[in-house]
């Protein structure tokens, strides 16, 4: 694509010095990993010294509602593919960028990375077209004591997806490095041939240190979702292992399943439920974020992109999938819940192109999410409100979310259109805030960047 002929550069002199990227979506993430010789200097790299202002500040042509953007990754790094974006806890600013092709860049002021990691020689990441490859990175809580990235991919032959462990550092030139990598949990896809997309890909961890991770349905047979005895479709949350050098993990208090039943980590049917199993009825969960205690989900859906919400202490839901695509009047399946936001491909993306001056009729068809805002930019307009977009169709909104009235989460919007548009911009992938409170966003396709949200 034609930025130049998009955009209005915009002097960036108002603009603070600290910058830091964020991972894509093309469908897959690159991970931390390494193989440098060099003796470990511990989890904490130096803080950064920002040296890279971008290109100005890009606003939508045709109008601005005050939002713009501004480039912080250098448009010629090799093998770059940003579809995630995580920030090194405690370190001020540095973050790795996962990029789909099964590389992390890791950045630490500039716009260049200090150094890069190829994981696909160390874990068997798949093909990084469509909706495979390195999907998702997210470091531990306890980051500082224990070092730990995890990371979300899809294997070589599509025949399982996987979230492994991987102990990172930083050497004494200030390089990423990797130490030992542990498999956690194995997603088996029960299809023979098995179908390379609907793997899911979201990563987070809860406040109470359990992992959540969202779980396509595999693509071939969707009746997976309702499936007890297998993991596809559904949210999953688990205890990973913190012990070096092993893998594995335990299951949690509170799981729709939890107590004696066997463990379903590659398992493709489980004679009885899967305790791993938090909530079901998803079609393909592609971005799982979580605001205190409330868990939102993007799954894109069939007819419907759909947003899904819930408190992950308190209820085990149905998201309905493959029963429902999209809001109901009633349903007969236990502990079903409507979407909080629902838009139908094609035709209800036509109330938010109304807004975004440079709306392209493509289609809506693949909902993204991102962080439910809390900090200090952007004065006040986004606090408390999550982040979504559609990768094709280009327009980034927010939406103001609370609660809800049976405390499992909602849209506090009232005008009958979800949300409003914040920029344009084709095939975002995640939206991440930064330590500098700042949101900054993944693009994928043809001029793959990191951006950073302003609004001066």
């Amino acid at each position: 694509m034609n930025r130049s002929a998009r955009w209005i550069p915009i002097d960036n002199s108002r603009l603070p010095l600290s910058l830091v990227p964020a991972g894509l979506a093309g469908l897959l993430f690159a991970m931390l990993v390494a193989c440098g010789k060099n003796s470990s200097s511990g989890g904490t790299p130096p803080p950064p010294v920002p040296t890279c202002q971008g290109g100005g500040i890009l606003y939508d042509t045709g109008g601005s509602n005050g939002f713009g953007r501004v480039t912080v990754t250098d448009a010629s790094i090799p093998n770059f593919a940003p579809i995630d974006i995580a920030f090194v806890p405690g370190a001020g600013g540095a973050f790795v960028v996962a990029s789909q092709n099964g590389r992390v860049h890791y950045f630490n002021g500039g716009c260049t990375p200090v150094n890069s990691i190829d994981l696909t020689g160390i874990l068997p990441v798949g093909s990084s077209s469509g909706e495979q490859g390195l999907l998702n990175v997210e470091f531990h809580p306890d980051y500082a004591n224990n070092h730990y990235l995890f990371a979300y991919f899809t294997s070589v032959a599509n025949t399982v997806n996987s979230v492994s462990r991987l102990t990172v550092s930083f050497d004494t030139a200030g390089n990423l490095v990797l130490g030992d990598v542990v498999r956690i949990i194995d997603f088996r896809k029960a299809d023979s041939p098995a179908a390379s997309n609907h793997n899911g890909g979201g990563l987070v961890f809860a406040p109470d240190a359990s992992l959540l991770a969202s779980v396509g349905d595999g693509g071939a047979t969707s009746s997976t979702a309702q499936d007890d005895g297998r993991l596809l479709g559904k949210v999953i949350r688990i205890l990973p292992s913190l012990t070096a050098g092993t893998g594995g993990y335990s299951i949690p208090v509170g799981n729709m399943f939890a107590g004696t039943n066997a463990l379903c980590s590659n398992v493709a049917l489980s004679a009885t439920a899967c305790p791993e199993i938090l909530a079901k009825g998803l079609r393909n969960p592609f971005r799982l974020v979580i605001d205190g205690n409330i868990a939102f989900i993007g799954d894109v859906g069939s007819n419907y992109e759909e947003i899904n919400s819930f408190d992950y202490t308190r209820n085990t839901l149905n998201f309905g999938w493959p029963t429902h695509d999209g809001p109901v009047g009633a349903s007969a399946l236990p502990g079903y819940r409507n979407p909080i936001v629902a838009y139908r491909r094609g035709v209800e993306g036509v109330d938010f192109r109304a807004e975004d001056p440079m709306a392209v009729a493509s289609g809506s068809a693949s909902v993204m999410i991102g962080a439910v805002y809390h900090g200090p930019q952007y004065g006040g307009l986004l606090e408390g409100a999550l982040l979504f977009g559609d990768f094709y169709d280009g327009y980034n909104r927010y939406v103001g979310v609370g609660p809800g009235a049976d405390g499992n989460g909602d849209i506090t919007d009232t005008d009958g259109v979800p949300g409003s548009h914040l920029v344009h911009e084709d095939a975002i992938t995640s939206y991440v805030r930064g330590p500098d409170g700042f949101i900054y966003m993944t693009a994928l396709f043809a001029s793959p960047a990191v951006y950073r949200l302003v609004r001066p």
